[in-house]
């Protein structure tokens, strides 16, 4: 996902006390997936949001994700076809919702619908 996004939704959402942060604002640009998700592992309540749905599909990945404890959200087909900033409207409509899956969840992986009315599902 843009690096703006992280950027962008950090600045509304501090004033819950959450933090966002582009994946390479946090680490080195060549990380791996798998190096990653086990960085997050050591500290707690980390929500990942991605484009990269291959994450969820591939053992390696998939199980770091899940070894982390990191609830990983990956935006729906129709989402990732909105302009940017669309795709910042969709994340922040859908923040509680984000929030609410985490304090609900150890772990896990859904696809981020393009409505607020709509439920995530597993991915």
């Amino acid at each position: 996902m843009p690096p703006a996004i992280a950027r962008a939704l950090n600045e509304v959402i501090a004033r819950s006390g959450h933090e966002a942060f582009a994946l390479k604002d946090k680490f080195p640009v060549n990380i791996g997936d798998v190096e990653y998700f086990s960085e997050l592992a050591k500290e707690e309540d980390w929500v990942v949001i991605s484009k990269d749905l291959r994450n969820a599909k591939r053992p390696p990945e998939k199980a770091a994700i899940l070894r982390s404890g990191v609830v990983a959200f990956y935006l729906a087909k129709t989402v990732q076809k909105q302009k940017i900033n669309e795709q910042a409207a969709t994340i922040l409509w859908q923040w509680d919702k984000i929030v609410l899956q985490r304090q609900n969840n150890a772990n896990g992986m859904f696809i981020l619908p393009i409505g607020k009315g709509t439920k995530f599902t597993s991915a």
